[in-house]
């Protein structure tokens, strides 16, 4: 589970390389003592970069991350890395390289699941 509870709190993918694009979606919910409130955030990355995929978020609100999917579209592979910060310490949760047309696929109660061009899994 992805738990972010501080407003330094990030999820972060990196790229290796520039590519055509790499599309990210992930959705979330954010919690507080009152309300519950769903989220999500579609990214498109196209250069070897740091992106934040998903934000801190507001002070006394915990947000619990559902999924998130990165996929490459493009002709070359790209090495992904999916990692939490604190601000301060990094952890890196996966680094993997999608192929041409691949899908990295993190689920809530799941884990990280890798998809081939064709959907099949891994």
């Amino acid at each position: 589970m992805f738990l972010l509870t501080s407003t330094s709190d990030l999820v972060q993918v990196i790229t290796a390389s520039a590519v055509t694009t790499i599309y990210v979606h992930a959705s979330w919910a954010d919690h507080t003592t009152t309300t519950f409130t769903p989220g999500r955030t579609n990214t498109q990355i196209t250069t070897a970069t740091t992106t934040t995929v998903v934000a801190s978020p507001a002070a006394s609100t915990q947000r619990q991350v559902k999924t998130i999917t990165v996929r490459n579209s493009s002709a070359s592979s790209n090495r992904i890395t999916i990692q939490h910060t604190d601000g301060t310490t990094v952890a890196e949760h996966i680094e993997y390289t999608l192929l041409a047309d691949e899908t990295l696929q993190w689920v809530d109660g799941d884990g990280f699941t890798i998809f081939d061009a064709s959907g099949n899994i891994k």
